[in-house]
């Protein structure tokens, strides 16, 4: 008898249907996979045949042939135990076919017929519902999750048992409420890894936390530079203690690429929280930019709609640091393998920390450099040319005077944030019907309109040009930071002081 159960595939952080065909048939016992399925699915039989008996049901001695449709197409994952589970129940009568076909199976089964929890769940529960499915049953691990997803019925069950006696018209299911806001909040409100960080216990740096409120309200990257022990690591830990919480489509999506990559748990299970990723300097390319044999997310990706930061930027491998160019672009990162591309966002923003000179003290007035003048020059060219130009800010931070450490005047991470909220509030509003929230996303069109030059201004660009030797690209970055800064301030219009401060940001000190 044959039977056709849906279920879903992952390619990157898309889901596509498929079609688990079941055949049964007389014959020499068998049980064979088709349909390009990779070795996780394969071993899928090693599962299904204890977890049936040991949950009461027959496991049929006959020829079974199992089709993943369309046959074309690469299939990996766990989660296609509790499909063919129910295919060959349903072939050898033992579920009813009628009450299978609006419902969706996802979920990998253990030897004692219990489900657990299986890797992105979110988006394969999300493309269904585009896709028209009604229904879906999966495991109570990655029940949380899968409510994220809205217009669709989620239906949480612990072992197979309780799947059977529900299609079999016995003891039904609940339905799982969808989420909200506020529920997601509720649900990691334990479990919530909240920084307790505060820029008020940064002392002696307030120009620079200047800077870091201008890159947090408008979401610019930043290059920090100086001697060790000037505050950059700690100015990079607290950025995400002034940027605003996330909203439920940030939610969501920065949920789908951690359940992609394996990192959601069942102490977090969604992700409230805005991303902080700090990869060490030896990670490899497929590390920061995502891929493998199958393709995830990397650290770029993890950090959408959060902080990538690169603590002591210049030991980072150069071609690794050149490899920044197109996501700083972008937004995005696309991995081909075996001609199928995989598009994985990159909407983070970029903190970078970096010493003057390989021993540190490069230009410092207390210190001094040990390092040749061929050396800091080998150091300081890591960052290449391009590189610099994509990142917004550029920040010299001094040594910190003992003065300053006594003072109890300094802004903590609520009254900036006060102020950045504020700032993303009038941008939110200046560009309700774009495709764009925020300043760094200006294109060059848009920063005519929303950043424009008087007279005096214009000179003050054409000087600044000329001396700070700037190109198109870094003057059109430095307009979006004024920009930046006058919302900031509350001003409608960008000024010349606004204007002085943003060209600032891009004086080089190396």
């Amino acid at each position: 008898m044959l039977s056709k159960i849906c279920s879903a595939f992952l390619r990157g952080v898309e889901a596509f249907p498929v079609s688990v065909e079941t055949d049964i048939s007389r014959g020499m016992p068998t049980f064979n996979i088709v349909g390009q399925a990779d070795t996780t699915i394969k071993e899928a039989r090693e599962r299904i045949r204890p977890a049936l008996v040991n949950t009461g049901l027959e496991y049929p001695c006959s020829r079974i042939t199992i089709n993943m449709s369309p046959a074309g197409v690469r299939k990996r994952g766990s989660h296609f135990d509790l499909p063919i589970a129910i295919g060959i129940l349903a072939s050898s009568r033992q579920l009813p076919l009628r009450s299978l076909a609006e419902y969706c199976f996802l979920g990998e089964l253990s030897l004692d017929g219990s489900l657990v929890r299986t890797d992105g769940i979110l988006p394969m529960v999300m493309a269904m519902q585009r896709y028209g499915v009604r229904r879906i049953i999966l495991p109570t691990a990655n029940r949380q999750e899968a409510l994220l997803a809205s217009g669709i019925e989620i239906y949480a069950a612990d072992n197979l048992g309780q799947i059977v006696d529900h299609l079999r018209g016995g003891k039904q299911m609940e339905r799982e409420r969808p989420a909200t806001f506020e529920m997601v909040k509720e649900i990691c409100a334990r479990s919530a890894n909240i920084s307790r960080l505060d820029f008020a216990d940064v002392k002696g740096q307030e120009n620079a936390k200047r800077a870091v409120m201008i890159a947090a309200a408008g979401g610019h990257g930043i290059l920090m530079t100086g001697s060790p022990s000037t505050g950059k690591t700690m100015l990079a830990e607290r950025v995400v203690s002034v940027m605003p919480e996330m909203d439920f489509d940030e939610i969501v999506n920065t949920t789908i690429l951690y359940s992609v990559a394996g990192l959601l748990t069942e102490d977090m299970p969604v992700i409230t929280n805005r991303p902080f990723r700090r990869p060490h300097h030896r990670i490899t390319p497929a590390g920061l930019l995502g891929g493998g044999s199958v393709p995830k997310p990397g650290e770029i990706s993890l950090a959408s709609q959060g902080v990538l930061f690169l603590d002591e930027i210049g030991e980072f491998d150069r071609n690794l640091i050149d490899a920044l160019r197109t996501p700083l672009e972008s937004k995005s990162i696309t991995l081909v393998r075996r001609g199928i591309s995989h598009v994985f966002p990159a909407e983070f923003m970029l903190v970078a920390a970096s010493n003057p000179c390989k021993c540190g003290y490069y230009g410092d007035p207390n210190h001094e450099c040990k390092c040749t003048d061929r050396e800091v020059e080998r150091y300081q060219k890591k960052l290449s040319g391009p590189v610099l130009d994509r990142i917004d800010m550029h920040v010299y931070l001094q040594p910190v005077e003992y003065e300053s450490l006594e003072d109890t005047t300094v802004m903590s991470s609520a009254e900036m944030a006060k102020f950045i909220d504020e700032a993303r509030r009038r941008q939110a509003e200046r560009y309700a019907r774009m495709s764009i929230s925020l300043n760094h996303q200006l294109s060059e069109r848009m920063v005519e309109e929303f950043c424009p030059l008087d007279g005096k201004m214009r000179r003050l660009v054409s000087q600044a040009y000329q001396k700070l030797k700037l190109n198109p690209r870094t003057l059109i970055k430095v307009r979006r930071v004024a920009r930046t800064i006058a919302d900031l301030e509350g001003s409608e219009q960008v000024e010349m002081k606004h204007l002085a401060e943003a060209f600032a940001y891009r004086e080089s000190r190396r």
